[in-house]
């Protein structure tokens, strides 16, 4: 049975991100077009997205003066500190009440910080890319901030890695 379940997640995860506006990804030929849905897991939660936006790191930009020989002053570029952007994702409006009851935890130290990993799937239901997060927490949960029966979470990591 729970088989069953997690292929009917899987079905209806699908169908949600066929009929949705999802976020655009290459195809074979390089230009940006396809849908994909993206499939989130973290301590035991497991939800499907049809978009998710920041997924990335950034390093500060550091000026460092050095002073030439003739006088001139040169500057230089080098990279300062590394962070992860937040990751921002929606879906429709559904029952299930995990991410909501994760976003209750933050603050209160238990199980508030997990890691996860986010796999991105094209209309075929193959999987494109593949993320791993690293100690993740629900910053922030909108529902029908821009649109009705959307929910809309932004997640902080402190650490980001591509695996596919």
């Amino acid at each position: 049975m729970k088989r069953f379940n997690s292929f009917l997640v899987v079905i209806l995860g699908f169908v949600m991100a066929s009929s949705a506006n999802g976020a655009a990804t290459e195809d074979r030929n390089g230009s940006a077009g396809l849908p994909v849905h993206y499939e989130f897991s973290a301590g035991g939660i497991t939800t499907y997205f049809t978009d998710c936006k920041g997924l990335g790191s950034q390093n500060e930009v550091v000026e460092h003066r050095l002073a030439g020989a003739r006088g001139d002053n040169t500057v230089m570029k080098i990279p300062g500190r590394q962070s992860v952007k937040n990751l921002t994702c929606s879906k429709s409006l559904g029952k299930s009440l995990e991410l909501w009851n994760w976003r209750q935890q933050v603050g209160k130290g238990e199980r508030e910080r997990l890691d996860a990993t986010l796999v991105a799937y094209d209309q075929t239901m193959s999987p494109i890319a593949e993320w791993n997060f690293t100690r993740v927490w629900p910053v922030s949960i909108d529902y029908n901030e821009t649109t009705p029966g959307k929910e809309t979470m932004v997640f902080a990591a402190d650490q980001i890695q591509r695996v596919r």
